[in-house]
């Protein structure tokens, strides 16, 4: 009888034995794993749907003791690109993350002017998400739709687009507009990657000119801000400039620039007149959406 149960009692503590071994290796030093999505973004830096990452994109990660640490997006994945963070005990850690990666990190000068826009100004900070030992994937996701939290990246500028469209009496058959410049705005600030707040820290506007090259819609990063004036626009087009006043924000605050939040303005130009109507929501985060006509 004791023989037979010999194999048995084997079998059982060999068992016990992976088990330990496991719970050991759980234990240990763990390399984090992270994920991220972009909410609701536009296609200011990403793919054409604007709410994927592009292979080469970097993002900095701080939580369990590491700071500002560089991970790069290759193959659909992020992977470190230095320094590994590892979980060293069974506490549960929470990241906080940003991009574009800065190599210095803390408070950044900011600039958007025209030569600056682009991806480099297209700050996202995203915050609150966990991991541990046990679950080492560390989800920069909304996970609102399962009752958990929006951990996701966010947009922390502001973002003006104008589409430019003929009127009565115009056609842009290879003469569209060949540039405009937008006047009332700052455009020196900062951005801390620690939190994922900006700053103005220009003392006075300055005119910003965008270069069309035969599109007929363009946008502009700014920083988030109040303007207390009316911004001033002027369009050049067939050899000569035309302006016009465009109405500031009314939403989601009045005279305010805010942050995630695109605000759409829809320049008809014509000879019949200057029109400007109320504005209506359009999504980055809703913003302000504008029509106006300018006269030729």
């Amino acid at each position: 009888m004791n023989t037979r149960l010999l194999p048995i009692a084997v079998l059982a503590l060999c068992a016990a034995a992976c088990t330990n071994d496991t719970e050991n290796l759980n234990d240990g030093p763990v390399a984090a794993q992270f994920t991220a999505d972009i909410y609701e973004a536009v296609s200011t830096r990403v793919n054409s749907g604007g709410t994927d990452w592009t292979d080469g994109d970097r993002i900095g990660v701080t939580g369990a003791g590491y700071t500002n640490v560089p991970y790069k997006r290759e193959n659909g994945k992020f992977v470190t690109d230095g320094t590994t963070i590892y979980f060293d005990d069974t506490e549960t850690k929470t990241f906080n993350a940003y991009y574009p990666y800065q190599s210095e990190g803390g408070t950044v000068t900011v600039s958007t002017a025209a030569d600056k826009q682009g991806t480099g100004i297209d700050f996202l900070f995203a915050s609150g998400a966990t991991g541990n030992t046990r679950s080492p994937e560390v989800s920069f996701t909304d996970k609102t739709d399962k009752g958990g939290e929006d951990n996701s990246f966010h947009h922390c500028m502001s973002l003006i687009k104008f589409t430019f469209k003929p009127g009565d009496g115009l056609i842009f058959n290879g003469m569209e507009p060949a540039d405009y410049t937008l006047d009332g705005l700052k455009h020196e600030g900062t951005f801390d990657t620690a939190t994922g707040t900006t700053a103005v820290t220009a003392a006075a506007e300055s005119p910003i000119t965008m270069q069309l090259g035969g599109a007929t819609t363009s946008q502009v990063i700014i920083l988030p801000q109040e303007v207390t004036s009316s911004l001033e626009l002027k369009v050049s087009f067939n050899g000569q400039n035309y302006t016009t006043t465009l109405p500031n924000p009314s939403k989601p605050e009045a005279n305010q620039f805010s942050a995630g939040y695109a605000y759409t303005y829809n320049i008809t130009l014509s000879n019949k007149g200057i029109t400007v109507e109320e504005p209506e929501i359009t999504p980055w985060e809703p913003g302000d959406s504008n029509n106006v006509s300018i006269t030729l």
